[in-house]
């Protein structure tokens, strides 16, 4: 059986409140088109890294990044409202590359099958 550390309960609360608080609560357009796809909080629960990506494939995730960078106090306040926590953590947002890493190795296979 596997023990889950607080760190990683915490983390998916706050995917789902910050989750949520995009959809209600936030009217800034940079995010409009954003989705939160995975928070990391240190041990101590100072810092969440919050991983966001764009469903519009023409954002600038740059301006989008800036966007969130602008509303983190709101958020803040939001998972505040919505999560008890003794201290909310500082947030960082970074854009989330992975899906695009994933589908490079992909094309990467399916070129090496193609070539057998």
């Amino acid at each position: 059986m596997k023990t889950f550390k607080r760190a990683d309960r915490i983390s998916k609360l706050l995917l789902r409140a910050l989750s949520e608080s995009l959809i209600q609560a936030v009217r800034d357009p940079r995010v409009s088109t954003a989705v939160v796809t995975d928070v990391k909080v240190t041990a101590d629960v100072s810092i969440a890294r919050v991983y966001v990506r764009s469903l519009d494939k023409d954002c600038d995730t740059q301006k989008m990044l800036e966007g969130f960078q602008a509303c983190s106090g709101l958020l803040r306040g939001e998972l505040g409202r919505r999560v008890h926590l003794f201290r909310i953590p500082r947030l960082e947002f970074f854009y989330d590359e992975l899906p695009d890493k994933a589908a490079a190795v992909e094309a990467l296979l399916d070129e090496l099958r193609r070539g057998d």
